[in-house]
């Protein structure tokens, strides 16, 4: 792989290294969660405790779902995209814990980036 020196600004690397990733998805995937297990295992689960003591309100409705889809007040569903088994409980709105819509990782890992892309082009 190319480096960043190789090219002419950062936006070119950029560029290149975007196209990358989307024709090797699934290498890239499994190289972050070598990566990602790697240093969990080194560093412990600073980001996880400091998340939850920043967005409590976030906590809590994962802790209300988790409990309701463990005492099957709630049932999980098939990814509202694909139809896929494997899914994520996502809130639009942490105020409403049972209020979630089910997305496989994947789409919703695409769906955050969507958000993240709609919030910077404002």
């Amino acid at each position: 792989m190319p480096t960043r020196t190789q090219y002419k600004s950062n936006e070119e690397y950029n560029a290149y290294y975007r196209e990358y990733r989307e024709k090797n998805k699934e290498k890239v995937r499994e190289y972050y969660r070598k990566y990602n297990s790697k240093y969990r295992k080194e560093h412990g689960y600073q980001n996880e405790k400091n998340s939850a003591e920043r967005y409590p309100e976030k906590q809590e409705a994962r802790r209300i779902t988790y409990n309701a889809i463990r005492t099957r007040v709630l049932k999980k569903k098939p990814c509202e995209v694909c139809g896929a088994d494997r899914v994520h409980a996502h809130h639009d709105d942490y105020s409403k814990p049972l209020e979630v819509r089910w997305l496989c990782p994947a789409h919703h890992m695409e769906h955050h980036k969507n958000q993240r892309m709609l919030i910077s082009a404002v």
